[in-house]
């Protein structure tokens, strides 16, 4: 479970597409790599897009603000995802901002190493064209989620695609989580409130779907977790 990705707009495993190819994994290693304390931020909206991120050890938040100057997250990356990746695609600013959720090391690479990467690596292109075409069909599906699912249902949803990408498998079958984000992060992430998020997840432990803490998900019946989200 714990390798599986959607992306920023989410998140595909750079691993199983970049380290094994012609060897790049020794490659990645020798990559200049760069720590990030938690809650620093990695570049802000509007900056100059002229990198690529590596998420080597860590977690990292992509994140915007609406027009009410509300933060909405977009997505949590984990160690083997990439983001910034537009930069390659023409993008000069970003349009967004990141921020490490714990202490974070990334890979940084320049647009034109890249771009020499999409040209020597076999597989590389193919994979950032499949990255793009998965994040504008999670787009897509995250804002037919916002406008058409009531708010339970989205916070179901969040917990089900957190436990089904991240979820670490434990003896009796339940799926535990780390928990990167607080409950307001997890309303600005499904487009509720921090106490409407409080009220749901309580209601789902009441009922026995899952249990929780300030650090960890623990989903009990993924099935009934299942159902509340559709």
């Amino acid at each position: 479970m714990e390798d599986r990705s959607i992306w920023y707009l989410e998140e595909v495993n750079l691993k199983e597409c970049f380290c094994p190819a012609n060897g790049a994994s020794d490659s990645y290693n020798k990559q200049p790599k760069r720590v990030y304390k938690k809650s620093e931020f990695i570049y802000f909206s509007d900056d100059t897009a002229d990198k690529v991120f590596f998420i080597h050890e860590g977690a990292v938040k992509i994140a915007g603000y609406t027009e009410d100057g509300n933060e909405l997250i977009k997505a949590v990356l984990r160690p083997g995802e990439i983001f910034g990746e537009l930069a390659v695609f023409g993008v000069s600013k970003r349009t967004d901002y990141a921020q490490a959720v714990e202490d974070t090391e990334l890979c940084i690479l320049d647009r034109e190493d890249v771009v020499k990467l999409m040209r020597d690596v076999d597989g590389f292109q193919a994979f950032l064209n499949r990255l793009m075409g998965q994040r504008v069909i999670y787009t897509q599906k995250r804002l037919e989620s916002l406008l058409f699912k009531d708010a339970k249902t989205r916070v179901a949803e969040y917990v089900l695609q957190q436990a089904e990408k991240n979820g670490r498998v434990l003896a009796d079958g339940s799926l535990l989580i780390r928990n990167y984000l607080t409950h307001q992060e997890i309303a600005n992430f499904t487009g509720t409130s921090r106490q409407t998020v409080t009220t749901v997840l309580n209601q789902f432990r009441d009922t026995s779907l899952l249990d929780f803490d300030r650090k960890r998900i623990m989903v009990k019946d993924v099935n009934g977790l299942r159902r509340e989200a559709n």
